[in-house]
């Protein structure tokens, strides 16, 4: 984009950073943002190590803001020292207390996922960064060089937010992330229904340019209301194939959850995401009894005539 200058590292367009993620293996990742001025922020530090790195040695940064609490967005915070942590104020406490991250996202303190994520925190020095600075939808980051207005976006957590980036009226959509994989509500926090709000507000947001927590891609509105459209059918297609499961035989939810719901079945051979997609498609068939289409009949689902 004719707008933006590149860097090995990153994109810039005014005094806006964008730090692209990359693959790696060794820890943790998110694309980050650098909003340069007279207090730089820097957003969701978990890309380029060597880059993040030197910032927080160079102590450039005045204030780290992390989206949401999910460690991916945050497992570079340990290396800034000195500066005020924020964030939305319904994810503080989980990002200030690892204890708090448990509660919020699993109910079995023993499951794999719980497990996976303490040994993740530890391996990769994720820590509790405590949230001094509360905010809520509608609330202004400033680096008196760029202003940056919070988006409420709850669902994938309580608080989650989107950045829109007045100056260059650009729209950063944190994890409505429009990767193939689709929507991802699996903690216990997770608000299926509030997902599918966040994802109609965020469509209807018309501004020049759109970025995503993950993927190295800056999009034009035609574009992002493309892939917006791919990634919204996913709510409806996983309906679809649970209908069309308990339709063909009635089963319990361990049975069900050994299709290909949200992953394809090959897929589910990694513990992760078979956890991941119990606890999808676990909110899924809730909704699905309330609104009259499955009933339980002891520990199976059946089809409502």
């Amino acid at each position: 984009m004719d707008d933006f200058t590149t860097t090995d590292y990153s994109s810039r367009i005014g005094d806006v950073e964008f730090i692209w993620a990359r693959n790696s293996k060794e820890f943790l990742f998110s694309n980050s943002i650098l909003i340069h001025g007279e207090q730089p922020i820097i957003v969701d530090p978990s890309a380029s190590f060597t880059y993040i790195e030197n910032l927080a040695k160079a102590h450039y940064v005045r204030t780290v803001f992390n989206t949401h609490y999910h460690g991916d967005h945050r497992s570079l915070n340990q290396l800034f020292k000195g500066v005020v942590f924020a964030s939305h104020e319904l994810d503080a406490l989980p990002i200030s207390n690892h204890q708090e991250y448990a509660r919020v996202s699993d109910k079995d303190p023993n499951s794999y996922y719980s497990q996976w994520t303490l040994e993740v925190f530890q391996k990769y020095k994720i820590v509790e960064c405590p949230v001094a600075v509360k905010l809520k939808d509608g609330d202004i980051l400033d680096s008196d060089g760029e202003r940056a207005r919070l988006i409420h976006i709850p669902g994938h957590t309580p608080g989650h937010v989107a950045l829109y980036f007045e100056g260059i009226d650009l729209l950063y959509t944190s994890d409505i992330d429009l990767t193939p994989y689709g929507p991802w509500y699996a903690n216990v926090v997770s608000d299926l229904e509030a997902f599918k709000a966040s994802v109609k507000k965020i469509r209807a947001f018309e501004c020049t340019h759109y970025v995503t927590s993950h993927g190295e891609r800056i999009y034009d509105r035609e574009k992002f209301l493309e892939k917006m459209d791919r990634y919204e059918t996913h709510f409806t297609n996983r309906d679809e194939r649970i209908l069309e499961a308990v339709k063909a035989e009635p089963c319990d939810m361990a049975t069900l959850c050994s299709r290909g719901i949200v992953y394809r079945q090959v897929a589910l051979t990694d513990p992760l995401k078979c956890y991941f997609q119990y606890q999808i498609v676990e909110k899924h068939v809730d909704l699905l009894i309330q609104q009259k289409l499955l009933v339980r009949d002891g520990e199976k689902l059946v089809l409502v005539k």
